[in-house]
């Protein structure tokens, strides 16, 4: 089983637009490059040592050193 198939193909079916299904797929490719994202038996998610911290601001990625969990 290939799980990198349609790796940033988006199935919404009808609820996005062909431009909006591409921009998706570009952030996720961007996001993924910078090492915030993780894409693991075929779905995505936060890549290990990232965190996702609520701020006045808004939301803010950190990303764990191994200093701070122990080894």
């Amino acid at each position: 089983m290939n799980f990198n198939e349609n790796k940033y193909y988006i199935a919404a079916g009808n609820r996005l637009t062909e431009s909006e299904k591409l921009r998706l797929a570009k952030d996720l490719l961007e996001l993924e490059l910078q090492g915030i994202l993780e894409y693991r038996d075929g779905r995505w998610g936060l890549a290990p040592g990232v965190e996702i911290e609520e701020t006045p601001d808004g939301l803010v990625t950190r990303f764990r050193n191994k200093e701070e969990e122990g080894n």
